[in-house]
């Protein structure tokens, strides 16, 4: 059979039409799953007596993920003061797996690790837990069940992980429940109280980085002129609020322009597995701590799209004396109020211009990473563990 451009056309269309009903099967049968442990129920919370043990809950432990490393961090200052803290998992997992990922997004991480059975087994023996913690909106129903004083760290804007539907829904509706909200900076908060009927207290912690994991290069910006080869650090990853599709195409776009000056770019994306295809540049695939700090040595742009509340990412690539690419329209300007990034929209060759006038003027450069160093001064997973520490002692 010859293949006319009208049958090509065709048979793409069914092609797009079968994986767009397959993700909807997909979606269909998660939101049956959630229901299944789904509990809607709004609590009434109970200050509690002891505010000594902390347990804190994940969906399961798993490597690579930013936002388990993040509650571990805080966990792990809550231990050093002074509190005991247990790490535990609705779904099922054993204790040595848990351990094991927990210390490979986080080495020095303080704190016991129990399977959901054998912490229910403990808390039934002792009376009760102190402190309940969930560290994502799916974690709610499970924290409800536990006894205990309820707290939620909410450390994103999770509803808008999904289109609008049921999930993003669900996830809403997590916010108000009646559990006691601690906020990872002041976006979250903010967003909630516009886009929810609060029914309970939200306190609000500093957004922090480790700075001694991200040791600072001293760059000199006045030879980026002299460059033939610029390399990129590009954090990608698969899902939408991290603008994937967009910023491969703004990298093709970029290379080509670039191309006409006789420079070539070597764009790195990094954060997803080496099995994700990328366009415009190579996948690295997930890098250790070690690893991403000698990409960012290596880089002379770093890349990042904080579309909801602040990425980590762009504080460490900062931190390394990496000047950072990130959206106008995300919330990087809502926790850096100097300009300290190249803020860019959609197109390529918009960020094509902008980024020869940083070249060419290399003082620009140095004014950004000059704020940023102001505005990174003093934060820390020390001092955000203290305030959370200091927000449960006054109970």
């Amino acid at each position: 059979m010859l293949w006319t451009e009208a049958l090509i056309r065709e048979a793409k269309r069914k092609i797009l039409s079968l994986l767009h009903d397959g993700k909807a099967r997909l979606e269909y049968r998660r939101v049956w799953e959630e229901l299944k442990r789904y509990d809607p129920t709004v609590i009434n919370n109970q200050t509690p007596t002891k505010k000594k043990q902390v347990v804190i809950v994940f969906t399961r432990l798993v490597r690579f993920s930013g936002g388990q490393t993040s509650a571990l961090r805080l966990g792990t200052e809550l231990a050093k003061q002074g509190f005991d803290v247990i790490y535990t998992v609705y779904k099922k997992q054993s204790k040595e797996e848990m351990a094991f990922c927990a210390k490979s997004n986080l080495a020095s991480v303080k704190g016991k690790f129990y399977p959901a059975g054998m912490l229910q087994s403990m808390i039934k023996k002792q009376k009760g837990a102190d402190i309940v913690i969930a560290t994502s909106w799916d974690t709610v129903s499970f924290v409800k069940k536990l006894s205990g004083y309820k707290m939620y760290f909410v450390q994103d804007y999770e509803p808008y992980f999904y289109p609008f539907g049921e999930l993003s829904l669900l996830a809403k509706k997590t916010y108000e429940q009646g559990l006691h909200m601690v906020s990872l900076g002041a976006w979250n908060k903010e967003v909630i109280e516009k886009n929810c009927h609060i029914v309970s207290k939200i306190d609000v912690v500093d957004f922090p980085y480790e700075k001694g994991e991200y040791p600072e290069k001293k760059r000199d910006f006045l030879m980026y002129a002299e460059k033939k080869t610029l390399i990129f650090a590009v954090n990608v990853k698969y899902y939408g609020k991290r603008l994937p599709c967009i910023i491969q195409n703004m990298m093709k776009e970029l290379a080509e322009c670039f191309q006409k000056d006789n420079i070539t770019l070597d764009v790195r994306y990094y954060g997803e597995a080496k099995s994700f295809h990328t366009k415009g540049g190579r996948n690295l695939g997930m890098l250790t701590k070690k690893e991403l700090s000698n990409l960012y040595q290596e880089a002379d742009f770093g890349m990042v799209a904080s579309m909801s509340n602040i990425s980590l990412i762009p504080y460490e690539m900062l931190s390394s004396g990496l000047p950072v690419i990130e959206f106008e329209d995300g919330t990087f300007s809502y926790f850096f109020s100097k300009p300290s990034a190249i803020l860019t929209g959609l197109s390529g060759k918009e960020l094509y211009i902008q980024l020869k006038k940083c070249i060419h003027e290399p003082e620009l450069l140095k004014t950004y990473m000059n704020n940023a160093s102001k505005i990174l001064e003093g934060l820390s997973w020390k001092r955000t563990g203290e305030q959370f520490a200091e927000i449960i002692r006054k109970l």
